[in-house]
């Protein structure tokens, strides 16, 4: 399997083992469309490594301590566990219409609060870290590759920011947050809370060790600043790559701006599964390759919705043959595997996957009937659903 690492933007190549993590949602709220795609790729990803019998380690994080959770439950009239967990069923609930493979482990941030205090302790032991009158923060200027691992202008940022009196610099950021407003915890710098960076390195230490992972991922507005943050406290700790690869999955668009709920312009995911299906979902998503951003409208939605009618008319079609009862349910299509081990291409695997579905309208082919049931599944697709008359 090869990925290609977003920052050398080199082929890797993974073999015997995969671990795997991928930023999870912050459960305040129900998920836009754009929320699922990576949850969507990665779970191609899960499947092929499956196929290929490597070991695989994938933790995709909850985030279910957050100022959004605070904000949501004061608004809703509801304790922050209860938004937290009635969004998380939400969400739980989505990938289970998706056909998503559960990851190897699914940490809550509530569940880790004392692991990552010993986390903070480390830097600060290490010299990383200080303290200040409001919290913990990170010093960036004492990790080296910061200003490297970012294409952008640091006087801009700043210029950006409001100025923060407490901190050593305008760009060092919060490993611990004291409060007293919301969930609060016991820390030996008062109470409070981890700051969202911190969450991720923790569990990635927590399930990983000191060796780092394989492949790193999320939505490209990750890329700063949590992951670098991220990546700032791990290697300060363990002098040692966090990842190999960083996988980055474009912007969906709406109205050709970023899907965002501060813009307003958000399709609730729930909601276009209503109207539409979590299929046509997922068709949609594999119709682009993961790095380019999707621009939804009436004409994509469309064309999903035209290439699973094409597979549902062709798999209803011949559900009634008489197949050989010695030949297996399903044949591995290994031109179907080069493609989509070449850095997940599924747009390509699903070009090959509709040319399959014109063949056998043309000549029904037994083999390649099966090859297709076998395609199908390593994209994901739900096949009860899809034979469903």
């Amino acid at each position: 399997m090869l990925v290609v690492d977003f920052y050398t933007k080199k082929k890797i190549e993974f073999k015997k083992t995969l671990k795997i993590y991928l930023c999870g949602p912050t459960v305040y709220d129900y998920p836009h469309i754009g929320n699922l795609r990576s949850v969507v790729i990665f779970d191609v990803l899960h499947r092929l490594a499956i196929l290929n019998k490597q070991k695989i380690i994938y933790v995709h994080n909850i985030t279910d301590i957050d100022d959004k959770i605070i904000n949501r439950a004061i608004f809703e009239k509801k304790s922050e566990k209860e938004i937290s967990e009635k969004y998380l069923k939400n969400y739980l609930n989505l990938l289970q219409k998706l056909n998503i493979l559960l990851p190897t482990h699914l940490p809550k941030v509530s569940d880790n609060i004392s692991g990552m205090i010993l986390f903070i302790e480390k830097l600060i032991n290490l010299g990383y870290a200080y303290q200040t009158v409001d919290g913990i923060y990170f010093s960036i200027n004492k990790w080296e590759k910061y200003n490297s691992k970012l294409n952008i202008d640091m006087d801009e940022l700043i210029s950006k920011q409001g100025i923060i009196i407490s901190k050593n610099s305008q760009n060092d950021f919060a490993l611990w947050k004291k409060t007293n407003q919301g969930l609060m915890f016991n820390s030996p710098w008062g109470k409070g809370r981890p700051g969202w960076h911190t969450e991720c390195s923790y569990l990635i230490e927590k399930y990983f060790g000191d060796s780092g992972i394989d492949i790193h991922g999320g939505g490209i507005d990750l890329y700063f600043p949590h992951h670098i943050n991220e990546m700032a406290q791990y290697e300060a700790i363990y002098q040692n790559e966090l990842a190999k690869a960083w996988l980055y999955i474009g912007h969906i668009n709406f109205n050709l701006k970023k899907m965002s709920k501060s813009l307003g312009n958000i399709i609730y995911a729930k909601d276009f599964i209503e109207n539409y299906s979590p299929m046509i979902l997922r068709m949609l998503f594999l119709l682009s390759h993961y790095r380019k951003p999707i621009d939804i409208n009436r004409n994509v939605i469309e064309n999903a919705k035209i290439q699973m009618q094409k597979i549902k008319n062709c798999l209803r079609k011949f559900d009634d043959k008489i197949f050989d009862k010695k030949m297996p349910k399903s044949i591995q299509d290994e031109n179907f595997i080069k493609i989509l081990e070449n850095d997940l291409d599924t747009a390509n695997a699903v070009s090959y996957l509709m040319l399959q579905v014109k063949k056998l309208n043309k000549e029904f082919n037994q083999i390649e009937y099966q090859k297709l049931i076998f395609n199908l599944e390593i994209l994901g697709f739900d096949l009860k659903y899809l034979m469903k008359k």
